[in-house]
């Protein structure tokens, strides 16, 4: 009995020993190693998926079947000499734990258990020039650089190093704005926003031409209006005033038409 005891806990150590992590990209391709003796002639693979133990891909007495499972139909790769699962155009679904059992010619058996993590790349930041004004000796830009991804850091970076640019960071991290002035020398620079979270790093680069619009506000506030947006505000209170004027000389027509009879007798006195 205690021989049996003994026994159980060798074995449950050797399989917490031989679980492995892997993680692939979503729609990526990942690979499953066996872990196999590169020495080995296999001639029994069988790889299953916890918990229920359901084989998806199996080669045994030299048949190999990779169909036995409708969801990864079409998306697996068994290696028959190293015992290595392929898996194609990952999903989200696919994140579970996968056992591989290894027998060789010579009757000797293996097991490894692969624990597999499907993530999600990172998104390319986005950059948007809120306002790229030339003026007198050079032009005012204002670039914003924002990622759809949570839980990212944004970095701005230029190829004129000697170039003064103020930045800043919006509160939450989703944005990251550039406030600066380039002379005329200098207004063909490329910016590039970099958005990057633990060891993954996607960019955007961009190389503004700046038009004819106003120069941003130097308060480097965010919040402040860009030019296009104060032109619809003067364009709305113009309307407004035009509106009222209307109104008016539409209500008070025969006032005004009365007056106006009386000021032209006061001018104009008939002979």
């Amino acid at each position: 009995m205690k021989l049996q005891i003994l026994l159980t806990l060798l074995i449950q150590v050797a399989v917490i020993e031989s679980l492995r992590e892997v993680s692939g990209y979503l729609g990526d391709t990942v690979t499953l190693s066996s872990g196999a003796d590169p020495s080995w002639n296999l001639s029994s693979i069988e790889w299953s998926v916890f918990p229920n133990n359901t084989w998806i891909a199996t080669y045994r007495n030299g048949n190999k079947n990779i169909e036995r499972v409708d969801r990864y139909k079409g998306r697996l790769s068994l290696n028959t000499s190293s015992g290595d699962l392929m898996i194609h155009n990952l999903n989200k679904e696919d994140a579970m734990e996968y056992t591989v059992d290894l027998i060789n010619t010579q009757r000797q058996n293996k097991g490894t258990k692969t624990k597999l993590t499907v993530i999600q790349r990172l998104n390319k930041p986005i950059i948007e020039t809120v306002s790229c004004a030339s003026v007198k000796g050079g032009s005012w830009l204002w670039l914003r650089c924002s990622s759809k991804d949570t839980g990212v850091s944004l970095l701005w970076q230029h190829t004129l190093p000697s170039v003064t640019l103020f930045k800043m960071t919006s509160p939450d991290g989703n944005s990251a704005d550039l406030l600066g002035f380039l002379n005329t020398t200098q207004n063909l620079v490329e910016f590039t926003c970099t958005s990057s979270r633990n060891m993954e790093k996607e960019s955007s680069v961009v190389t503004p031409k700046c038009g004819d619009d106003k120069p941003p506000s130097p308060s480097l506030s965010p919040a402040l209006s860009p030019p296009r947006e104060r032109n619809v505000l003067v364009f709305f209170v113009g309307f407004l005033v035009g509106a009222l004027l209307v109104v008016i000389i539409f209500v008070f027509k025969e006032q005004i038409k009365a007056a106006w009879g009386h000021l032209q007798g006061k001018l104009f006195p008939s002979k």
